[in-house]
């Protein structure tokens, strides 16, 4: 299967307010690999064979800024992800689109290992250290999002822009409730303060998990709240729209949020359906399909 069809790319920065960088991120390909170590074959001794590519991985975390530790919580979560990816290489090779609950469910699996690993890091007497992730696994023409915090997946499609993730924060869940608008003053003290993350505490992390089918043309981006606290979503929209690739739009959002104050550190992954042609099957529009475990 060639992944050709998708163009990622991924960038962080500082902001203007802070003196260090709590987010980190991970664009990653996951390809089939063989090292022939022994064979009469002339030739073809200790040849590295690379079979077609797999999938994508893509991972955002924003270690809270207010808490011990937050640069090592993400820095810990995106290595905890991306390691229990590959310990399951070999299950999700064979995925079929039976299995497509499954494999949602052991992605969602992935960040209660990772909140298990953080607190390993911690040590028993401090598991304060939090972060958010959001993380999505491509295998054309599917993508499956798992995420706690408030770090966003959103899907640009046809020129309107979804949320394909919900904010784990108090605001959003006063909203949710009793209907609040989203630009009410009450809310403001609780933007940033979250119900769910990976660590921060002793709550059990509770992932949020969607699949969708991804169609020609569709842009995703992964961000922190770095970018969404500073750009709305017209601007991300209007900037992700014109750019002329990934790497154009990642690094104009990024300049965006900057202009507005960078009051957070900001991290932005953005990929593009670029050449659906090149994959094997052209996925159809589908329904949203988000559970929190």
């Amino acid at each position: 299967m060639s992944m050709s069809c998708f163009d990622i790319f991924g960038a962080s920065d500082v902001g203007k307010k802070r003196n260090e960088n709590q987010d980190h991120f991970l664009v990653a390909d996951l390809r089939r690999y063989l090292t022939v170590r022994q064979t009469d074959i002339p030739k073809r001794q200790n040849e590295e064979l690379f079979g077609c590519q797999e999938g994508s991985l893509l991972v955002v975390a924003d270690g809270m800024g207010g808490h011990q530790g937050g640069e090592q919580a993400s820095r810990t979560a995106v290595e905890a992800s991306a390691k229990y990816v590959l310990d399951m290489m070999q299950w999700f090779l064979k995925l079929s689109s039976d299995d497509e609950q499954d494999f949602e469910n052991e992605l969602s699996n992935c960040l209660t290992s990772v909140q298990e690993e953080l607190w390993s890091v911690a040590g028993p007497g401090d598991r304060r250290m939090g972060t958010t992730v959001t993380m999505a696994y491509l295998l054309w023409p599917r993508v499956f999002v798992v995420h706690a915090g408030d770090s966003r997946c959103y899907l640009l499609r046809d020129g309107e822009l979804k949320q394909l993730t919900t904010d784990h924060t108090v605001a959003q869940q006063m909203i949710e409730s009793s209907g609040m608008s989203p630009d009410d003053d009450a809310l403001k003290r609780w933007r940033h303060v979250l119900w769910n993350c990976v660590g921060g505490g002793n709550q059990q992390v509770r992932p949020e998990a969607l699949r969708c089918r991804l169609q020609s043309d569709d842009i995703l981006i992964l961000c922190s709240d770095g970018l969404t606290g500073m750009v709305d979503d017209e601007t991300i929209r209007n900037i992700t729209s014109s750019a002329g690739n990934s790497e154009q739009s990642s690094r104009q959002l990024i300049d965006e949020a900057n202009r507005a104050g960078g009051n957070d550190n900001i991290s932005v992954i953005v990929c593009r359906v670029a050449n659906p042609k090149d994959c094997d099957e052209v996925g159809t529009v589908g329904s949203f399909d988000t559970t929190i475990l």
